[in-house]
């Protein structure tokens, strides 16, 4: 059953491709395969449900790009705040369904730390920081970082080198099963665009950017997630045209290794405010997400959504 959902899930996903290109007379046609595959409709709130308000999701700070262990009871995220540390990654545990308070990682707190993600096997948590490669004063800019597991918790980071961090913002890393990793690099006064390293040994490859059926010329592409085959990328979208607000959604699948035109997630998850940092579970059947206010400014949480309600 549980490999069924999985191919479900990654159906939901492919459904809403075909969606954006042949209508919903698609989306009709397979909800009753939807109610056959898990028992029930997803209850569909517009816009998603706030995830762990009041353990995670506080209103007085900004959360953002959230990371799941495999089986979903322990959380990393990033926090922004006005007093020390500034801009951490936090830790929490799931325990008799309430998220724990969230502690600072052991080797963040210092610097300016952010993105977490947790490569596919939990063994290593790749994330973007200003610290110094090399010693001395914190970077100007951001660059990639990647920290392993060690006995007692988290090891040494460990600068992912020169080849994938440039003088410009290298940030939002997303790793699939073989050490493929996914990124934005750009800076805050032009835009942003993704781009890939494959491991090589110790080493990885040249940036490749992945072209033009996910990047635009006129709009920032950031906040990549690929599923650890790297069949599937949701990422974020700025001022793309054609969108429900300032930044939405978008999804694309690799097909005999070229993506698939991004489409749009739709209203069920984007709205007329900002949504980027995109996260699906294992199963791929919940998909998180940060929603931001701008004007006027309000605190960004995190939320989630049944993928099914994606097409509904």
């Amino acid at each position: 059953m549980l490999r069924f959902a999985r191919q479900w899930s990654m159906n939901v996903l492919l459904a809403v491709s075909a969606v954006a290109v042949s209508g919903a007379a698609g989306a009709q046609e397979l909800e009753s395969e939807s109610e056959f595959a898990f028992g029930s409709r997803p209850r569909c709130e517009p816009g998603g449900s706030l995830f762990a308000p009041g353990e995670i999701s506080l209103e007085e700070r900004s959360e953002y790009r959230l990371a799941l262990s495999a089986d979903g009871k322990t959380a990393y995220y990033h926090v922004d705040s006005d007093t020390p540390p500034y801009q951490a990654i936090y830790v929490t545990q799931l325990k008799n369904g309430h998220w724990g308070p969230g502690e600072v990682v052991s080797f963040s707190g210092t610097y300016k730390d952010s993105d977490p993600f947790l490569s596919p096997d939990g063994q290593s948590l790749f994330y973007s920081s200003t610290r110094p490669a090399n010693g001395g004063a914190e970077r100007p800019d951001t660059d990639l970082w990647v920290v392993h597991r060690v006995r007692n918790g988290w090891g040494t980071p460990e600068h992912l080198g020169p080849l994938v961090n440039s003088p410009r913002e290298e940030l939002y890393p997303s790793v699939t099963r073989d050490g493929t990793v996914y990124f934005a690099s750009g800076t805050f006064d032009t835009d942003f665009e993704m781009y890939r390293v494959r491991r090589q040994g110790n080493h990885y490859t040249a940036p490749e950017n992945l072209g033009p059926a996910v990047n635009s010329p006129d709009s920032w592409e950031y906040n990549p997630w690929v599923s650890p085959d790297g069949r599937v990328l949701v990422f974020a979208s700025l001022n793309r045209p054609g969108g429900y607000g300032l930044g939405d959604l978008y999804v694309s699948f690799n097909v005999a290794g070229t993506w698939t035109p991004a489409a749009n997630l739709g209203p069920s998850v984007n709205t007329e405010k900002d949504e980027f940092h995109p996260l699906l579970s294992r199963d791929l059947s919940q998909l998180y997400f940060v929603r931001q206010t701008w004007d006027p400014f309000v605190p960004s949480d995190f939320y989630h959504l049944d993928t099914r309600c994606l097409w509904r």
